[in-house]
């Protein structure tokens, strides 16, 4: 690999995955092609927590955020929307374009919408068909408590909890059938591994009995079409087979224990990127707390860091969104990473904020970064 990719999707590609993609493809129409989809989905499923099926559907995650917008937010409904982000934005954009009367529960940008807030809002918005959360804010690094807003959302409405949780699932906990969610969407170039090009969409009973029972408002993304070749171990339309069959490599090769050693990894590079920050005295912007990005505010003579950062050390990070354009940079850790990696970006960030004339303690700033990372930094795909 010519460069080292810190952005927050996509996400550096293991070797072995990128192998795998480069093998002649299947025909979709087969049973070589339903015997790959089979495991998928029953491994996806467990991995969602969920109680019924998850879809695969070829398209980015908004594509997936579409689809449930379109199968459980009928044309004339109220949704309500907590928006603290360019990605909240997002969700409650495509409710609208699918005909729903939003109402948007706002905090400002670095924060998110507290559960107490949320509720009181739906209360007094009922009756309220779904309520969309962005678990993890990409644009902010804002982590919601999304166990704590489903519980308040259902003491007073039976509205489905729809969740983008694209960059959640495999960083952070999300039990689907557990916490009480309806739709939980998640894509293969986050935490899976993957380039872009698959959105996974669990849906609870409920939201499925729904989808069934209603004419769809889209033909792509007809969640009935989906759960109907589903159940065939197939999909919808013609899927990108190549993505599908790594994705079934890389469930079996990285997620054969499961999601908890994802959770730790991702935490421990978080701190360990934070932690050299702080020596750096870079502050984080927000109040911060996903785990697949850290979100660092930028002084006005550091704004040139990322560009700096990919021209002299062929290292990718990205840049802020919206109205923190030019003001954020923003570092992602999903993905193929190792501790030699993070080290290398410190590296790089602390020298280019001495050749700026920041103070800069190397030496201190790599010792937290070990501290951090523990005994066995090297990447393992855990």
């Amino acid at each position: 690999m010519g460069h080292r990719l810190f952005t927050p999707g996509p996400v550096p590609v293991p070797d072995d995955v990128l192998r795998v993609l480069s093998e002649q493809v299947v025909p979709h129409r087969s049973e070589a092609f339903q015997r790959l989809l089979a495991p998928v989905h029953r491994r996806l499923q467990e991995l969602w927590g969920a109680g019924a099926p998850v879809v695969v559907l070829t398209s980015s995650g908004s594509g997936g955020i579409e689809a449930v917008a379109r199968g459980l937010c009928p044309s004339g409904s109220r949704v309500v929307v907590a928006t603290a982000g360019r990605f909240g934005e997002h969700c409650a954009r495509i409710a609208e374009r699918a005909g729903a009367e939003v109402v948007r529960v706002s905090a400002p940008w670095g924060e998110v919408v507290p559960a107490e807030q949320l509720q009181e809002v739906v209360r007094r918005s009922e009756p309220v068909q779904a309520v969309w959360i962005v678990y993890s804010e990409t644009s902010t690094g804002a982590l919601a408590d999304l166990e704590s807003c489903a519980a308040a959302v259902r003491e007073v409405s039976e509205a489905f909890i729809c969740v983008d949780a694209i960059t959640a699932v495999g960083v952070h906990p999300c039990p689907m059938e557990a916490w009480g969610l309806d739709a939980v969407v998640a894509a293969s170039q986050k935490a899976f591994f993957l380039p872009p090009g698959l959105a996974f969409v669990g849906l609870s009973r409920r939201a499925w009995e729904f989808v069934q029972k209603h004419p769809p408002a889209t033909v792509y993304f007809d969640l009935q079409v989906a759960y109907e070749r589903w159940r065939e171990n197939m999909t919808a339309w013609t899927p990108a087979v190549s993505l599908v069959r790594a994705l079934a490599y890389v469930l079996e090769r990285y997620f054969a224990n499961g999601l908890e050693p994802h959770w730790e990894r991702h935490r421990r590079y978080a701190r360990a990127v934070r932690a050299a920050l702080e020596v750096f005295g870079m502050p984080i912007f927000g109040q911060g707390g996903s785990h697949a990005v850290t979100v660092v505010e930028l002084a006005d003579a550091h704004r040139s860091l990322p560009r700096l950062l990919q021209e002299r050390f062929g290292i990718w990070v990205a840049g802020g969104q919206g109205q923190l354009e030019g003001r954020v940079m923003r570092i992602g850790h999903m993905g193929a990473l190792s501790g030699a990696d993070i080290l290398a970006l410190v590296s790089a960030l602390g020298v280019l904020l001495e050749e700026m004339g920041h103070p800069v303690r190397m030496d201190e700033a790599l010792r937290r970064v070990r501290e951090e990372l523990g005994p066995n930094p090297s990447w393992d795909g855990v």
